[in-house]
This record gives C-alpha cells, structure tokens and sequence, in this order.
C-alpha cells in the first residue's frame, strides 16, 4: 500500500521543436539575407559608377540602378516582377549612358546585378523564367546597339561578353537549384521512410502483443472458466455458497474473455478506427460493486443521481468505470473484508470519483503482489482527460483513492 499522497498531473508542455517547415527555412532565410546584403552592395558601387564613369544622369542612375538591384530582392518572392524591374533598369541605364565611357550597352554593374538574378531565379527552381530573362535581355540590348550605334564590333564584343558570363552565371543557379530540389525530394522520402518503418514497428508489436494475450491470457481464463463451470459437476457436496461462488468465477471468466477478445480485435486491427463494442460505462458499477460483495467486502455505492440521467462521453464513462474496477480490485487483493465506500459525484465542471475503504480485519495479512501497475494505469487514463488522481492512506488505518475529471455537460 503507498504510504504517501501521489497527485498525478499531465505532462507539463515540453519546449516547442522547430517544426519540419521551420528547419527547411532556416537555410533559405540564410540565403535571402545573403542576396538582400549583395544587393545594398551593388546599389552601393552601381550607381557612383553609372553616374561617374558611364555618364548617367545622377537621378537617373539612382533609379535605375535602385531598379535592378530592388529586382534582385523582390525576386526572392515575385519573379516576374523582379525580373521586369531589373530589366527596366538594365535598358534605362544602356539607353542614357556614353556609348563610348565604357563597357555598352551592358555596364559592369548592369551585368553583375542581372547575372545575379539570373543565378537567384536558377536557385529558386524558376528555370523557364531564368532563361526567358536571359533571352530577352540579349535581344533588347542588342536592338538598343543596333538603333543607337548601328552595330560595330564595340557593342557585339561587349553582349558576347554579357552572354557567356551570364550563361554561366545562370547554369550554376540551376544546378544548386536542382541540387536543392534532389536533397529535399531525399529528405522527404527518409521522412516517408521513418514513418513507414514507425508505423510497421507499432503493428508488429502490437500483433505480438495480441499472440501474447491471446495463447498465454485468454487460455488461461478459458480454462479458469471451465473448471469453475464444471466444479459442482466434479466435485460432489458443494454447499449452495459454493456453487453460487463458481458460478460467480465463471461469470467473471467469461467477461474477461469478452473484453479480451475485444482487446484483440483493437490491437489487430491496421486503423485507429471506431471501438469494435461497447465500452464499460457508468452502467457497469453496480455489477463491480456486486462483485467485489461475493468477495467479502462491504461496498456502499453512491453514485449521483444527476449522472444516472445524463449520457457521458464514452471515454468519460470508461475512464471512471477502470477507476472503480483498479480501487476495488485493489480492496480485494489487500484489505479484503474491509468496508467500502465508493462514490461518483458530479461537481462542476467535473466529476469525483473516490474509492475509500476502512482498515482490513484484524488478523488479516495481504498475500497480494505490492509491485502492480493499477494506479499508473488509473493516473494515465484520468491524464489523457486532463484530470488528476490522488491515493494514499488514511490517518484511521484504510486507503483512498480519488480522482476529478474534467467535464461538462453541454461539452
């Protein structure tokens, strides 16, 4: 018996893990601030040179400088805008800057700052787009040479340039892009996989579980049920307390089997389905407390005429029904012969149960075993409600186990 109040309470709420979406961010938050920084530094170094060194207007080439390198960021999330601001830009900039200053039409900072996005997009996945960009970026600058310069060799060397550099620029994104997309289809499949082995770990289990119960348990109860059946045929004189004793076993026998064959059924079954039979209840109290009368307690069964009336939650029910059965059981096996008052109460926004018994008879020494697991049993199912167990001894000798579970009425 324990000598001490036990209170079980539910699990204080563990720290909250990244989730799975979490955790695949966390490395594309890293490479956005990466292009937002690249792009503070190109607009840093863009625009003094396209002024200075290219002839821009100053106001013109802090807007379209401001163009290309906020395309670049906008491109993280929309990129088509992005992309046709950048180019914009890029045209704004080969329309108005010296033919004859410098690299034209595609500045050093055009052309780093649209290769840049061109290498954002292939990272993105946005292939089709990236190529697109591409394209028409060489045929709009090469119309704008061929209207403003006629052609000549200046303005072809310098889109032979802007084309190989950029080709390579956009190949590189695509392939981490691809790269990208082949880890996460690996990691989601080793998710899959888990789950799956999990999943397949649980059902095996749960099978050998239900071998176990059923060649070890129900054989053994069905042989119990059997010779208690059968004893007032074999055995000859039984006494009218006796027979009424076995038949009581065998009633008990068989209602274990019920219910283990019940058992089986969930445990076999592949879903987590609806139960395959009726759950004990608030119904099934006076029979426990009969039962517990046969084996020599006094039992005092109050329970609450408001819940007679009222139709529980099937969990509800079945919760308070196991803690009656865990704190008779436990009267029978350690304190037999004791009175017994057993209580199921409603008391918004709950319901207390409570098993309380005296001090066993004098000269009675319990043979049961101290080490069971009934009262961890009973604390997880009242914790899956949100409830909480109480057990101990009292002061006057006896023991009492209490539980309140939440719950109301219109729930």
């Amino acid at each position: 018996m324990p000598r001490r109040w036990h209170r079980s309470r539910p699990d204080r709420e563990h720290p909250r893990r990244p989730s799975a979406v979490r955790a695949a961010l966390a490395p594309l938050a890293g490479a956005r601030t990466l292009v937002v920084g690249l792009a503070v530094v190109l607009y840093s170094v863009g625009a003094p040179v396209s002024a200075a060194v290219h002839d821009v207007p100053v106001d013109l080439a802090l807007s379209a400088v401001l163009l290309q390198c906020g395309g670049l960021v906008v491109a993280l999330w929309r990129a088509q805008v992005g992309t046709v601001a950048a180019l914009t830009g890029v045209v704004m900039v080969a329309v108005s800057a010296d033919r004859h200053a410098g690299p034209w039409p595609w500045t050093v900072p055009s052309l780093l700052t649209f290769g840049a996005l061109l290498a954002v997009l292939g990272v993105r996945r946005e292939g089709r787009l990236a190529l697109t960009a591409w394209i028409a970026s060489l045929v709009v600058t090469g119309v704008i040479a061929l209207v403003v310069a006629g052609g000549g060799d200046g303005p072809g060397t310098n889109l032979v340039v802007y084309a190989s550099n950029s080709a390579l620029l956009l190949g590189g994104g695509v392939a981490v892009g691809a790269r990208r997309r082949v880890r996460e289809e690996l990691a989601r499949s080793r998710r899959d996989t888990e789950a799956e082995q999990a999943r397949r770990v649980i059902v095996e289990e749960r099978n050998r579980i239900a071998r176990e119960l059923h060649d070890v348990v129900a054989h053994s109860m069905s042989v119990i049920g059997v010779q208690a059946t059968t004893a007032q045929y074999r055995i000859p004189g039984l006494s009218a307390e006796a027979r009424a004793e076995f038949d009581d076993i065998a009633a008990q026998s068989r209602t274990a089997l019920a219910e283990m064959r019940t058992l089986l059924g969930v445990l076999r079954s592949s879903g987590d389905g609806a139960e395959l039979a009726p759950q004990a209840g608030l119904d099934g109290l006076d029979a426990l407390a009969e039962g517990a009368r046969r084996a020599g307690c006094a039992v005092t069964l109050h329970l609450d005429p408001p819940l007679r009336l009222t139709r529980l939650p099937a969990s509800v029910g079945l919760v308070v029904h196991r803690i009656v059965q865990e704190g008779l059981a436990n009267v029978v096996r350690h304190a037999t012969g004791a009175a017994v008052g057993v209580s199921v109460l409603r008391a918004d926004p709950g319901i207390v149960v409570e098993v309380r018994n005296d001090a066993p008879p004098p000269g009675f020494v319990s043979t049961a075993d101290p080490g069971g697991h009934g009262l961890v049993g009973v604390r997880e199912r009242a914790a899956l409600l949100g409830g909480t167990v109480e057990s101990g001894p009292l002061p006057g000798g006896g023991f009492v186990l209490r539980a309140a579970l939440p719950w109301e009425a219109g729930a």
